[in-house]
């Protein structure tokens, strides 16, 4: 007779992915059907977690957040033509508050359905507005999954699978400004870039060499696209990850959060004079969904919500706290952890290797936290909590992290 499963999970398993349920049952959450509210999330015994996962970057406003709620269904009462070809009043005020908060003079949008598509839409405007085919991007990078996406991304394990993959893109080391230069040559059209590297591991970029690619870019004649599908709306500590660096790039590409999770979005953003090739090719400015009055509604109340008087001031210091905790438990437990790295809400500890990452996430969980290790490293845990995190779970987090490890090494 075999274990009773959670009403949803025997169909889950057999119509969608077996694999999913499994690797949940591995981490102890045995039953993955889950309630949120804010920064937490509950299962269907009533037991309650903070949740550090952070729906992989798209609950950056945390679960079911009532200003995005409100906002969706008084859309969704308003008569408006929803689809192509057709142009919403919502589409314009979106497009208008993302040059808004875009750095420099990036003030055109193309609004489509996820940060992949957003990325390939990067790579496609790169080639269209150069007339070269190539693209530099970094190694440990993640861009997305989609074919073009994937083809950028600079992690072989998610790569090897569906090679052979786009061509003409090539990997270099990251922070490495020689290797960058080396491998810019006159058939790149553009350096793809993350300002906070995350699947693997979590690896922020160092400020010279933010400062020495747009130097280089601007020299060769190369478009600057960063990728803050990430990073983006608030992650950070503030609005884009770009103005921790003065950065302003030639496209921006975005994606997750924007849509405050709960409806899929991306856009790409960049400076006027790369948008008349743009408009005048319809495989460019063409998606039937994209820029739906929902996702564009969306936006709107996610850019609302962050903007509010001392919002993002208090995210950056949670995660501040964040930060130092985990440095301390870094300085506290030598053998056990490597290192700890991160911006705003978006860290990385390394720990000794992946079974001890795996046991520290299992520990975490009976603890009341879920954190996750990181795909493209499964040495790193990863932590992302959602950005209306209070103090008091900032050090209950850190409470359970202490325990989870002193537990851990007391085992071994």
């Amino acid at each position: 007779m075999g274990v009773e499963q959670p009403p949803g999970v025997e169909q889950y398993s057999r119509h969608v992915s077996a694999a999913h349920v499994a690797f949940l049952r591995r981490l102890g959450l045995d039953d993955p059907f889950f309630d949120g509210a804010g920064a937490a999330v509950t299962d269907g015994t009533g037991v309650s977690y903070i949740d550090c996962v952070g729906g992989f970057g798209i609950t950056n406003l945390g679960h079911n957040h009532p200003a995005i709620r409100a906002a969706l269904i008084e859309q969704l009462r308003e008569p408006t033509a929803l689809g192509r070809p057709f142009i919403t009043r919502v589409q314009a005020r979106l497009a208008e508050q993302l040059a808004r908060i875009s750095p420099g003079d990036l003030e055109c949008s193309f609004l489509c359905n996820s940060g992949s598509e957003a990325v390939d839409t990067a790579i496609k405007l790169a080639r269209l507005a150069t007339g070269r085919p190539g693209i530099v991007a970094a190694a440990n990078s993640f861009h997305g999954l989609t074919m073009g996406a994937l083809s950028a991304s600079g992690l072989p394990g998610f790569r090897k699978p569906f090679a052979p993959l786009l061509p003409g893109i090539t990997h270099v080391a990251y922070n490495n400004g020689d290797d960058l230069e080396k491998a810019v040559t006159a058939e790149t059209s553009a350096v793809l870039l993350e300002l906070v590297q995350h699947e693997a591991g979590v690896t922020v970029a160092d400020r010279d060499y933010v400062a020495g690619v747009r130097r280089l870019c601007d020299r060769r004649g190369v478009l600057l696209i960063i990728d803050e599908i990430k990073t983006g709306f608030g992650k950070t500590g503030k609005m884009l990850a770009c103005e921790h660096f003065d950065l302003v790039p030639d496209l921006l590409v975005l994606g997750k959060a924007m849509g405050g999770g709960v409806v899929p979005v991306g856009a790409v953003v960049g400076k006027r004079s790369l948008w008349r090739k743009f408009s005048l090719s319809f495989p460019m400015s063409a998606s039937s969904y994209g820029g739906n009055a929902l996702a564009c509604r969306a936006g709107l109340a996610v850019i609302d919500v962050l903007g509010a008087p001392g919002f993002l001031e208090a995210a950056q210091e949670n995660g501040a706290r964040l930060q130092a905790g985990l440095q301390e438990c870094v300085s506290r437990h030598p053998g056990s952890l490597q290192g700890a790295a991160g911006l705003g809400m978006l860290t990385g500890m390394t720990t000794a290797g992946a079974r001890e990452a795996l046991g520290l996430a299992s520990g975490l969980r009976r603890q009341g936290v879920l954190a996750l290790p990181a795909f493209g490293n499964p040495k790193a845990l990863i932590f992302e909590p959602c950005l209306t995190i209070s103090r008091i779970q900032v050090e209950a987090v850190l409470t359970a992290l202490e325990r989870a490890i002193l537990l851990q090494e007391q085992s071994e």
